[in-house]
């Protein structure tokens, strides 16, 4: 078949940044796994059989256009994607031995966090395949963990949760004596447009002469003048972590997980609530509290965050329409020094609930306009490779990244992370769980009790990412992730630096949710 029949389009400038991204091994994959739970008659299903698992990742493929695509060209200007005529799931699909069962520890967060580790920076290597698997980790009768992992090129990280409801749909649909074909022919199809077409991300002239100038003029008049080739505002107070470096085959992302109890997090919400934020801008407070008592750099001042924001919404999109929809916001924090102020009711003192709630509400505005998104630069980029490529040897261009998918829901209903308040009931739990068994078809009763998500230590991105997911009626599951030599201490120290944040994040979000039923 000849490459024009195969053609489907163009990359646009954001899939172009993300597949130099990875061309250039800087990125490699997102990893969102669940835990999967089989009710009555678990007994019956194998969890150790691929089998069991190959007609639900066929209902996926038959669902979803990109896990049928491959990139084309990727180390130049024009790269475009292309059709596979056929597609044997014994590629994408494995069944693997949980960690948990050689060790005989049974916390699934030192198990999950090794899972998550090897799985990241595996490269997508074969140009022939589509850049995703799905790799299944049994952990006892009737339950297992499913990581599905794969390139952000193909979607972001709601796309994932697209890609859950539809596997454990097919789960509860098939039969289980069903035999199934693994190898798969693609008939012909469309690949939906991308997200940032000109039209739809249209740029002010304001917006545009500070980041277009900072690329055209010598770096050194740039400078001089406080241009910058990025829409974050970092400063010399700004901690940024080390120099952006990369050294290819030693690149190492690392990853530190975290429980929120789902109890807890309904508090934090309703005490979030009162202080007129969401969920997302207080996690910004304990994140933005926690590196100022771990990180001792004397001459930071404040660290700048960035938001990933889905912009499915603002163009009426559902909020799992499969692609890459994510935009970011940006926002400075000064560092946190030990207040005086009172601020044991509420587990924060005014000034935090203050900058929490102005964040919130700057989130919630860029995800509702189209007008100067920082994403809409990437088309003024002379060279998008060339561009990326530049960052070596520069700071970064912000000190952490929040990713938060908020609540996956297997109702197919939109969720909101208010929302999370009714998952904090037991008895709604058991409702759930109830209708989940009896919606089974008759075939297989099954239900996601976890999720959690991971991506790579960004080579030439923030030093530190916080990756958030909770299930309703489950807790909020987190991790912690960089690059091996990102965070600006040396090596043998970053796990010690990491585990602190980590300990004074979680301890701290306790602390509002046990102190919000004094407040509300």
């Amino acid at each position: 078949m000849s490459q024009e029949e195969l053609f489907l389009r163009y990359a646009s400038p954001s899939e172009r940044r993300m597949i130099s991204r990875e061309d250039l091994g800087f990125y490699n994959n997102i990893v969102v796994g669940a835990i999967y739970e089989f009710g009555e008659g678990a007994e019956e299903v194998d969890v150790q059989s691929l089998q069991t698992f190959a007609g639900p990742l066929r209902h996926c493929v038959d669902k979803f256009p990109y896990l049928k695509i491959v990139t084309r060209d990727a180390a130049t200007e024009k790269p475009f994607f292309e059709r596979v005529t056929s597609l044997d799931l014994e590629n994408h699909l494995s069944v693997v031995d949980c960690p948990t069962a050689r060790s005989g520890d049974g916390d699934d967060q030192q198990w999950m966090e090794q899972i998550l580790e090897s799985l990241v920076d595996r490269p997508n290597s074969i140009a022939s395949i589509p850049p995703w698997r799905v790799v299944v980790y049994p952990i006892a009768p009737g339950r297992c963990f499913v990581a599905f992992v794969y390139s952000h090129i193909i979607g972001d990280g709601p796309a994932a949760l697209a890609f859950h409801r539809a596997f454990l749909d097919g789960l509860r649909r098939q039969r289980k004596t069903a035999k199934v074909e693994t190898v798969l022919t693609v008939p012909e199809f469309t690949l939906p447009d991308p997200f940032d077409v000109p039209g739809r991300l249209p740029i002010s002239w304001s917006f545009l002469l500070g980041p277009l100038l900072a690329v055209l003029l010598p770096k050194f008049v740039a400078g001089w003048l406080g241009l910058q080739a990025n829409a974050a505002k970092v400063d010399e107070g700004t901690w940024t972590g080390s120099d952006v470096f990369f050294e290819p085959g030693a690149h190492r992302s690392r990853v530190k997980m975290f429980a929120i109890k789902d109890a807890q997090v309904a508090a934090a919400i309703r005490v979030s609530r009162a202080h007129d934020t969401k969920l997302t801008g207080t996690i910004h407070q304990l994140i933005v509290r926690a590196l100022s008592k771990h990180i001792t750099n004397a001459k930071a001042t404040n660290f700048v965050s960035q938001t990933a924001i889905s912009m499915r919404a603002a163009i009426g999109h559902p909020s799992e329409e499969w692609g890459n929809y994510a935009s970011g916001c940006y926002g400075t924090h000064p560092v946190v020094v030990e207040e005086t102020e009172e601020g044991a009711t509420t587990g924060l003192p005014a000034h935090s609930w203050e900058n929490a709630s102005s964040l919130s509400r700057a989130i919630a505005e860029s995800a509702a306009q189209l007008r100067d998104q920082p994403l809409g630069l990437l088309r003024y980029a002379p060279s998008i490779r060339k561009w990326i490529q530049s960052k070596l040897g520069g700071r970064r261009d912000c000190s952490y990244e929040v990713s938060n998918l908020t609540i996956f829901s297997s109702s197919g209903e939109d969720e909101d992370e208010d929302n999370i308040e009714a998952s904090s009931n037991s008895s709604y739990r058991q409702d759930n769980k109830m209708k989940q068994e009896t919606n089974s078809c008759g075939s297989c009763c099954c239900q996601i009790t976890q999720m959690v998500f991971a991506q790579p230590g960004g080579v030439v991105s923030a030093p530190l990412a916080f990756n958030l997911v909770s299930v309703r009626g489950g807790p909020l599951l987190g991790t912690i992730t960089w690059g091996q030599g990102a965070l600006g201490v040396p090596v043998e120290a970053e796990d010690a630096l990491v585990e602190g944040i980590r300990r004074t994040f979680v301890e701290d979000f306790a602390g509002i949710g046990s102190s919000s039923s004094s407040q509300v």
